[in-house]
């Protein structure tokens, strides 16, 4: 009986060392294929047309945020870097956590308004992800042609 438990514990043994070897293989795979794309910071100028809560309509969204539970559309009047998927003359919905949040403002006081976003891209065009979106308040379309020279 003890050379049998010795001879379990030594097969248990060299699988779990076997599998930890295959773990340490697949992550560095993971790692080589994460090295392939890159992080595009992203600066777009819009106009917020509408803020519902998701599942009001259908609409396709472009998600941002990790608990999503509201879709901003927004006009893309001028964007920057200009190889991306997001286009000027554009309509874009983001699907957000909470506009207040994002807007520093009630829904309400958002919509109609021109602000200056950022958003990180992972670079990638299968599989592509947006996250950090976030927004500045335009005043004036000085501050606009500053931000639009500026980025």
């Amino acid at each position: 009986m003890k050379i049998f438990l010795l001879a379990l514990i030594g097969v248990l043994c060299a699988s779990s060392l076997q599998s930890r070897r295959n773990t340490n293989q697949s992550s560095l795979t993971k790692t080589s294929d994460a090295s392939t794309s890159h992080k595009v910071s992203i600066t777009f100028i819009a106009t917020v047309k509408s803020i519902e809560l998701l599942g009001e309509r259908e609409l396709k969204v472009i998600p941002v945020d990790f608990d999503s539970r509201f879709a901003v559309t927004v006009h893309i009047e001028s964007v920057t870097p200009k190889e991306i998927p997001l286009k000027a003359d554009t309509d874009q919905n983001f699907a957000i956590h909470s506009p207040a949040q994002l807007f520093q403002a009630a829904k309400e006081e958002a919509i109609g308004k021109k602000y200056c976003f950022k958003v990180v891209w992972n670079g990638m065009r299968s599989n592509s992800k947006f996250y950090n979106l976030t927004a500045a308040s335009i005043v004036d379309e000085a501050t606009v042609k500053a931000v639009v020279t500026h980025i």
